[in-house]
């Protein structure tokens, strides 16, 4: 009855991997920050909201809060020494918005990604008739001589750095020698707030770098879907042109203005966080590679009868959802750092499942 795009059956449907009832659960597999933001910062957005007119379009460009995130990466970023404003800036509803634009403004065949990495970049290649060119990343999960397969038809090059899932930093001279041959290249840096890193600092010696970012992950805003882009005013303007006007509404407008003023909740957390991070990756470093963010991607081959299935299955029976792999990454596991408590838990129930198997689990592993 209907011509579907025959592209479409190239996505498979969406399914849930797990049934439970979320409410007793633990999830540790969707990279989200463990900690809801506190009533005392709700009451200032409620507050904000109170104060603007509901029934009025947002601004038709979000100029206001483009230059508040310019003024908060100045500050942020202020031993780099970069001067942002408004227009280096493009807000959007989570990064993933923001990489289907990147993708539509360039020319070129194809992009390239590094597999493993974050799965939306083919996603919007795809969808946008955009071929891909897999480089993938070394035995050590780092990018190698990606500049050595850019072409005249290259698009642009998706770098994500630390990389998700396997959590690692990227080698900066080896993003360098990517920029250097003048191609596009999205760098994705969700997580670096966990890694107090950026290459922003090469904003302005690389007028091809656009840098994501997003305030799902430190930021604790998962549930307003909030993006940013940083760049320099000709691919701003580009994808001003194609992006739809009043696009980003005013609830995300004014919780991240309000978040943004109250960065040092966020620097607890982060803090927090990598703690925690650290804790957990001593107590289960047989297993588990060097994290940068806010995740640890573990091994589950070096142990004899265990399969990335079987752990799955055992987590979720113990009420922990965990993130499990196929292909490359056959057998891992990727485990969100939760709360102190829920990271305890995990350990307890991963303990569990080590002496299930009859297997000694010890520090010294």
């Amino acid at each position: 009855m209907f011509n579907f795009n025959p592209l479409l059956n190239e996505f498979p449907e969406y399914k849930p991997s797990y049934s439970k009832d979320l409410k007793n659960m633990i999830n540790l597999s969707k990279n989200e920050n463990p900690f809801d933001i506190p009533d005392e910062i709700k009451n200032i957005f409620f507050k904000k909201i109170q104060e603007i007119n509901l029934n009025r379009y947002p601004e038709l460009t979000s100029d206001t809060i483009r230059q508040k995130i310019a003024d908060f990466f100045n500050y942020y970023f202020r031993n780099y020494e970069i001067t942002l404003d408004k227009n280096n800036i493009i807000v959007g509803n989570g990064s993933d918005e923001l990489i289907s634009y990147t993708i539509k403004i360039f020319n070129g065949d194809h992009v390239i990604v590094c597999p493993p990495t974050f799965e939306m970049y083919e996603f919007y290649s795809t969808l946008n008739n955009v071929g891909i060119k897999k480089v993938p990343l070394n035995n050590n999960f780092e990018i190698s001589e990606v500049e050595k397969k850019v072409d005249e038809n290259t698009r642009l090059v998706f770098i994500c750095s630390p990389n998700n899932p396997t959590g690692n930093l990227q080698p900066e001279e080896e993003i360098l020698k990517v920029l250097k041959t003048g191609v596009p290249v999205v760098m994705d840096e969700a997580y670096a707030d966990f890694s107090k890193t950026s290459m922003i600092k090469y904003l302005e010696e690389y007028p091809n770098l656009i840098i994501l970012k997003t305030f799902s992950k430190a930021f604790g805003l998962a549930g307003i879907r909030a993006g940013t882009l940083i760049a320099n005013q000709s691919i701003v303007n580009q994808i001003m042109k194609i992006k739809s006007p009043y696009s980003f509404n005013v609830l995300s407008e004014k919780m991240v203005e309000t978040i943004i003023e109250n960065y040092d909740y966020v620097r607890k957390n982060i803090d927090y966080i990598i703690h925690e991070r650290e804790l957990l990756s001593q107590d289960l470093k047989a297993y588990t590679m060097k994290s940068d963010s806010n995740f640890l991607l573990l091994d589950l081959s070096k142990i004899k009868d265990i399969t990335a299935d079987s752990a799955y299955e055992f987590f979720l029976q113990n009420n922990i959802i965990v993130r499990k792999y196929e292909g490359v990454l056959e057998n891992k596991i990727r485990v969100t750092i939760g709360t102190k408590e829920e990271n305890q838990i995990f350990l307890e129930c991963f303990n569990e499942l080590l002496n299930y198997h009859n297997l000694r689990f010890t520090k010294e592993l």
